[in-house]
């Protein structure tokens, strides 16, 4: 072997290790939330004089979304902050929710209208659908009202986008 083909050798040695090394190295972990969540605060006033919002825990929170592969829900332990998400394959979608799991069929159906948006996250973690809350309706068992406090529904986990009111005189 001449001193040249040993260069040549120690070289493209050298550069397979390093390619070796390069192609082998992990992946950084993805550590921010991919799916935006929509975050719901309950309150109630106590009169229609003092107007002042209360935080107000739901005995047994059931939300159920519909879809038109089916009905899923979650029931949430007593609270007053509830986290939902949106659909990402349509503009709306909808939510029944009833304050007490015990009370019967007396559930509310929220009805929201947004705008998906698709946003670059990260490397690590890819795209993710943002959203740009337009509208929401809902019927009025339980629920007076709704706030929109926030209309940009991202992976912020610690942004409010909505205050649904309780009725004053919902137990």
């Amino acid at each position: 072997m001449t001193k040249y083909n040993k260069y040549l050798f120690l070289f493209v040695s050298a550069l397979c290790i390093l390619g070796w090394e390069a192609c082998t190295q992990d992946r950084q972990p993805c550590l921010t939330p991919k799916i935006a969540s929509l975050n719901i605060k309950s309150v109630r006033i106590t009169s229609r004089i003092d107007t002042t919002p209360i935080d107000t825990a739901l005995p047994a929170a059931f939300f159920v979304a519909m879809t038109a592969k089916g009905d899923k829900g979650v029931i949430y332990p007593p609270q007053s902050a509830f986290t939902i998400s949106l659909s990402s394959v349509t503009d709306s979608c909808q939510w029944a929710v009833t304050a007490d799991t015990a009370a019967g069929n007396k559930y509310d159906t929220l009805t929201f209208y947004y705008k998906r948006q698709l946003q670059f996250i990260s490397n690590a973690c890819g795209f993710a659908y943002f959203y740009d809350l337009s509208k929401v309706n809902t019927t009025h068992n339980f629920i007076d009202s709704l706030r929109v406090t926030n209309t940009s529904v991202t992976n912020n986990v610690n942004t409010n986008h909505l205050q649904v009111f309780i009725h004053p005189n919902f137990p």
